[in-house]
């Protein structure tokens, strides 16, 4: 008997033995045998809540939102214009997918489904990082130049970081 070094599990493996089991509301009403889970809170991200004058100014937000001004911007040749039209729509999709995704998570205590081949997984947890790094990149503009994004053109942009950080909140 020489013995074998067992080998260390792989970061896939721990992660798959130490997730979470999502068990969907029926089953908690059924007293199914499986863990009970709560769902868990999403936790803020340590940012102020929107001051009255915030949510009065949205109003004024909205309508300064001009879709023709951001589908011109992606004719034309400008590659700023078009960066933050393109990191709009997809600050707009990411903070989309996450509000399904958060409210799966509050109906069912588990975040969306896999979907085939794992893909629907897999852009449910992009989704959260862009809507992360987009409010990140914001929160840093803003303590080195004092104002968050531009808000590019038709609003696009502005309007994708405000989204996000309310759906962080």
């Amino acid at each position: 008997g020489t013995r074998v070094p067992e080998e260390e599990p792989s970061m896939f493996a721990t992660a798959v033995r130490l997730a979470p089991v999502c068990v969907s509301k029926p089953a908690l009403r059924r007293e199914a045998s499986t863990p009970k889970l709560a769902p868990r809170r999403v936790a803020a991200l340590g940012y102020p809540r929107p001051s009255v004058k915030a949510r009065v100014n949205l109003k004024e937000d909205l309508e300064s939102v001009d879709a023709s001004e951001t589908l011109d911007a992606l004719k034309g040749d400008d590659p700023e214009a078009k960066f933050q039209v393109a990191v709009g729509v997809g600050g707009l999709v990411t903070s989309g997918i996450m509000i399904w995704s958060l409210v799966t998570l509050k109906d069912t205590g588990c975040g969306l489904p896999p979907g085939p081949g794992g893909v629907l997984g897999a852009l449910e947890g992009v989704s959260y990082l862009y809507v992360v790094g987009l409010i990140a990149w914001s929160a840093i503009k803003k303590a080195k130049t004092g104002s968050g994004l531009p808000a590019g053109p038709g609003g696009i942009l502005g309007g994708a970081e405000g989204i996000a950080y309310l759906v962080a909140l």
